[in-house]
């Protein structure tokens, strides 16, 4: 069953979708503002600018493809690890599955600081369902009693419980996240005023390769002549030219404003990447000290700097939609973790020794088929194999330990 009609059971008398013919301008204010440089900076536009769909695509991606994971504590402190929640694992069927539910969530983020869930409930107020929408028709207000939010989609009031609402970088007692795209237009529109200029300057082509010089007085057909006969003998073959009568070639060089112009275009793409917290390795700048001897290390610096706020947000989000206290849900992080093949033995080695993994673990991560007796676990003195005791029993003696 849709989303949409799942919502119809819930809440067959609201109507979200209605009232689409107000103007968003109207509605909402503005959604795009003019840099220092003239050009306009919303998500269109900047998205045109490769270090910006390459930072935001980067984060979404890398957030999406994490596997979800859900933990039930315990009476005794422990967590069981059950299957995730229906709502997080099949948001809205036939709509919106959960990759392109947290990649778009991302990218409302990256780009507006702000992402809007509309929760979908069932007859019994179970949330059911959820469906993303564009923070480009939001409208969030102080509510009538002045100590929370009201939301409006395209002019129409959405139950604060029906919100998950989740905020980047927000002020205290601000209503919404700060939008990267307009909080940094200044360096956003200078990346769109350099890539018009330097798209001009090629398309135009006001620059020739090379200048063909002579003291001598040219006719205007002479100078035609000249110029065809150089094309014809000299255009793709590169044979030795022979010239007579005071004609030189010079060649036209790239001056030192155009390579100053370069160089700002490469600080304005790491300044993009600063926005985003996007490591210069990752976006292919110049100057990138990355080996293959670090890799392992941008990747966790990645995941701590970059990546462990936005799914923090997301986390604590997900776990509100769940009714049982006890029951948190978790991104899987450890697929960013790439170890080279030896660190990787030696881990797994290490975790099979303490006992904290088994053997048929390790294979089934590695997709290999598991063998007989490799469930069992290991326990620190070397070759005492012991099965795990259930939790809240008593440790299992192991003879000689």
């Amino acid at each position: 069953m849709s989303l949409l009609r799942r919502g119809v059971e819930a809440r067959a008398g609201v109507n979200y979708y209605a009232n689409t013919y107000n103007p968003l301008n109207t509605l909402y204010g503005q959604t795009s503002l003019f840099s220092s440089a003239g050009e306009r900076v919303d998500e269109v536009t900047a998205l045109g600018i490769a270090a910006v769909l390459s930072c935001v695509s980067l984060l979404a991606d890398s957030v999406a493809t994490m596997p979800l994971a859900a933990t039930l504590a315990q009476s005794d402190g422990s967590k069981l690890r059950v299957d995730v929640p229906e709502i997080l694992a099949d948001p809205s069927p036939g709509e919106t599955n959960r990759f392109e539910l947290i990649h778009s969530t991302m990218v409302s983020l990256a780009l507006h600081g702000n992402a809007y869930l509309l929760i979908s409930r069932d007859s019994k107020g179970r949330p059911i369902g959820m469906l993303p929408l564009h923070p480009y028709q939001m409208n969030v207000m102080p509510d009538k009693n002045y100590n929370g939010r009201a939301y409006l989609h395209l002019g129409n009031p959405i139950p604060r419980e029906d919100m998950l609402h989740i905020r980047w970088f927000t002020p205290p007692q601000s209503l919404v996240g700060i939008s990267p795209l307009l909080q940094q237009r200044t360096i956003v529109g200078l990346g769109l005023a350099m890539d018009k200029y330097l798209a001009q300057w090629y398309g135009e082509g006001g620059t020739p390769s090379g200048v063909l010089e002579t003291d001598k007085p040219l006719t205007s057909e002479a100078a035609r002549n000249l110029r065809e006969t150089w094309e014809a003998s000299q255009r793709k073959h590169r044979r030795p030219a022979v010239l007579s009568d005071g004609l030189k070639w010079r060649p036209v060089s790239v001056s030192a404003v155009d390579m100053e112009f370069n160089a700002t275009r490469d600080n304005v793409i790491a300044d993009i990447g600063r926005i985003f917290r996007i490591p210069s390795h990752l976006l292919g700048t110049k100057g990138d000290g990355q080996t293959y001897a670090n890799v392992e290390q941008g990747s966790i610096n990645f995941l701590t700097y970059t990546l462990a706020p936005w799914i923090t947000r997301l986390e604590i989000a997900f776990s509100t939609l769940i009714p049982d206290p006890n029951l948190n849900v978790h991104f899987d992080s450890s697929s960013l973790l790439r170890l080279d093949a030896l660190t990787k033995a030696n881990v797994d080695k290490i975790n099979m020794s303490i006992g904290l993994t088994n053997p048929n673990e390790a294979r089934i991560r590695d997709g290999h088929d598991p063998y007989a007796e490799g469930d069992k676990f290991v326990q620190v003195f070397q070759g005492a194999a012991v099965d795990p005791a259930p939790v809240g029993t008593e440790p299992v003696a192991v003879p000689g330990g």
